[in-house]
């Protein structure tokens, strides 16, 4: 059976697993995952990918990112290809590295992006490699890089810790709480389809034929996430409006103010029209939270609540969505 292609388009979440050639070790010093997180950090210089999670072992890899306008292929590309070039340099070595195909699965992000988070970065907790309370110190997940900011870190950190509290030691206190959490819970991530998607095989099994939803392996989410993607595969992505600019100019005319209200002014009654364009943009057209931000004059953590409220408002109202972008 051939194998299925990637599912990929700007703001897409991806958990991203990389393994070496017959599971060999790709990284057998410090020093050679001190190069991988290197190559990373050029190319997020380059592009407007944003990471959330993180972590290295001595034979796999896990980043959960959102893609931008690069593309995830040509993004992992570059990554893979730049390490695997120095790693044969520095062990005199030929051939191939990683193993043929990189695991990308497509995530829905308002669903999973907290639990991914978490599934990434107690990995080596969970693999024995180090115990729970070492992994603040630990160097090789995103983890320590949440808990205080790293001048090296690759992190969007004020975005994660945004979703938990507004200021920072509170938010810093509830990531942590939560990360505990996930220390008695047998979740995997590493994959979609339905099984997965439905929280474990024995919730799968509990569902009702009537009740099966769509699922693909590719994906995880529920069965509304995987038609809302095909249903975008089979239209090609084409949205009515092709720039932030023509975004904002359609959410200015649904909520009948002046576009350069939008952009500049925080009163009350212009703010639901500012947090869906949050929303938008950073969901349907690969921008970062710190760059539309930057474009409305806020940053990164207050971007993210910015976000989170405009997701709340287009499930409420239904109609917002289908009239600014399709």
């Amino acid at each position: 059976m051939p194998r299925q292609g990637r599912i990929d388009y700007p703001g897409a979440l991806q958990h991203i697993i990389g393994r070496g050639i017959e599971r060999r070790a790709i990284f057998k010093e410090e020093a050679d995952k001190s190069l991988f997180l290197k190559i990373i950090k050029g190319q997020l210089s380059k592009s407007s990918v944003q990471i959330y999670a993180w972590s290295i072992m001595d034979n796999h890899f896990h980043i959960l990112l959102q893609t931008g306008k690069t593309g995830l292929s040509e993004f992992m590309r570059r990554i893979l290809t730049g390490y695997a070039v120095n790693y044969n340099k520095i062990y005199n070595r030929t051939g191939h590295l990683f193993q043929n195909r990189y695991k990308s699965i497509l995530c829905d992000k308002d669903e999973y992006l907290l639990r991914l988070i978490r599934y990434i970065h107690l990995n080596p907790v969970k693999a024995g490699v180090i115990d729970i309370n070492s992994l603040y110190r630990y160097d090789w997940t995103g983890h320590r890089e949440i808990l205080k900011k790293q001048e090296e870190g690759i992190i969007v950190r004020e975005e994660v810790l945004g979703y938990f509290e507004k200021t920072g030691q509170k938010a810093i206190a509830l990531y942590k709480e939560y990360i505990y959490e996930g220390l008695e819970l047998k979740e995997d991530y590493e994959g979609g389809g339905l099984i997965r998607s439905a929280g474990g095989i024995s919730e799968a099994i509990k569902r009702r034929p009537e009740d099966r939803e769509m699922y693909d392996d590719r994906i995880l989410g529920d069965g509304d996430f995987v038609d809302k993607v095909y249903n975008a595969i089979d239209e090609g992505f084409n949205y009515k409006i092709k720039d932030i600019e023509a975004l904002i100019m359609k959410i200015a005319k649904y909520y009948r103010v002046k576009e350069g209200e939008i952009i500049e002014t925080r009163k009350k009654e212009i703010r639901e029209a500012r947090n869906v364009l949050v929303y938008a943009a950073t969901k349907y057209f690969g921008e970062s939270g710190k760059s539309i931000g930057k474009k409305l004059g806020i940053g990164i953590a207050a971007a993210s609540i910015a976000r989170e409220k405009g997701r709340q408002i287009c499930i409420e109202k239904k109609d917002i969505l289908e009239s600014i972008i399709k």
